[in-house]
């Protein structure tokens, strides 16, 4: 039997020497085993505890972001909440623990956090090295220590939720010396499809876009997306359109349900689906959108369980008799909101017809007892 090295995969004739944790791979010198600890160290037997800092300088060697949750809790991704910023937080991450000017090894990452002192070594590490080498992640992380400095998390939530508030405020034209409360309390006594689109332009300026649980997410179309890219994409669909039209256009768009005409007006071509359903009515949207935003929507994010009285009616959920038979059918409903060819539209007509179970039943395996919970009182009697 060849043996090769674990690391550089070269196969020399002596030198080989086996792992002493697991005595399963080999290796061809100390750098090499040095090199290859990092993705080893959870396939070995460690002397000591793998810790969350082992899992961050595995993904620091990936170039991806954690998969862990506690990893992600402990190293701010949990609080990094765009794309951007996650991805200048593992740059950061990179910088500090790669193969670079610093290298700091997992093992002493894992003390600072212990010792509560991580924000603290991060700067002294990167000052200890010439400002030409410290790169962008390091400014960044200056402008966006609360990330990891949980004590200083509320105070500069509230600063930056000013700041998102006066911008959008701004840009629509407000004045330049609006105090934050001020400015909130004008918002308030506004109409609400009013209201509706200073919020918008809020998230939209700030580069997000409505989530699931977000009372803007039907309103505004994003539940017509199929994915989350899907979303992504038709939030940058509205950030181009709100440089193109003034505020009131758009809030006169919205209350009429012309938001698509305004895209078309100012050249801006919009491909989702099943978006001018949506947007054609916003106050009297069709049903089967609350359900996907009822079935999507995890525990943690709807810890009360709300649920819309169409939805329990039109969907089956009054005849569920214990909580296990509404989790049961909301994940039935889940299942089909993530298919690739999901029609919600389909699903509609199919509850207007009084036939979801035979609808979803064509789609993929249900259990009988599915049939008795999709009841509704549809189809509707005819008045003569």
């Amino acid at each position: 039997m060849v043996r090769e090295c674990n690391a550089c995969g070269e196969s020399p004739n002596l030198g080989l020497k086996r792992c002493a944790g697991c005595h399963k791979v080999w290796y061809c010198s100390v750098p090499c085993q040095k090199s290859d600890w990092v993705p080893h160290i959870f396939a070995c037997k460690p002397r000591r505890p793998i810790t969350t800092a082992d899992h961050l300088a595995l993904a620091v060697r990936n170039n991806l972001f954690p998969q862990d949750t506690q990893t992600c809790k402990d190293f701010g991704f949990e609080h990094a909440f765009t794309v951007e910023n996650r991805s200048n937080l593992l740059g950061l991450y990179i910088g500090l623990m790669g193969s670079g000017h610093i290298g700091i090894p997992p093992k002493t990452i894992n003390d600072w956090r212990v010792r509560g002192v991580l924000v603290e070594e991060i700067k002294a590490a990167y000052y200890k090295i010439p400002a030409e080498f410290r790169g962008a992640y390091f400014p960044w992380f200056l402008q966006n220590q609360h990330i990891l400095d949980t004590s200083a998390a509320a105070d500069s939530q509230n600063d930056k939720g000013d700041a998102m508030v006066l911008r959008a405020w701004r840009f629509t034209g407000g004045a330049e010396t609006d105090s934050p409360a001020d400015i909130r309390a004008r918002i308030t006594s506004m109409p609400r499809d009013k209201k509706s689109c200073h919020l918008f332009y809020t998230i939209l300026l700030s580069k997000w876009h409505p989530a699931p649980f977000d009372d803007l997410w039907i309103p505004f179309g994003f539940c017509s997306c199929t994915c989350e890219e899907e979303e992504m994409y038709l939030g940058g669909r509205y950030q181009l359109l709100i440089t193109k039209c003034t505020f009131n256009e758009f809030y006169d768009a919205f209350r009429s349900a012309r938001i698509l005409d305004l895209f078309r007006k100012n050249g801006i071509d919009v491909d989702v689906r099943y978006l001018a359903d949506v947007l054609q009515n916003h106050r009297m949207n069709k049903s089967v959108w609350d359900l996907k935003q009822f079935a999507i929507t995890t525990e943690e994010q709807n810890p009360e369980g709300r649920i819309v009285n169409s939805v329990a009616c039109d969907y089956g959920f009054t005849n569920c008799r214990k909580d296990a038979e509404t989790q049961a059918l909301k994940k039935v409903y889940r299942t089909f909101f993530e298919r690739s060819d999901a029609d919600p539209l389909a699903l509609h007509d199919a509850a207007l017809r009084g036939n979801i179970f035979g609808y979803l039943g064509s789609l993929m395996k249900l259990n009988a007892k599915y049939e008795r919970l999709m009841k509704n009182p549809y189809p509707l009697p005819v008045l003569e």
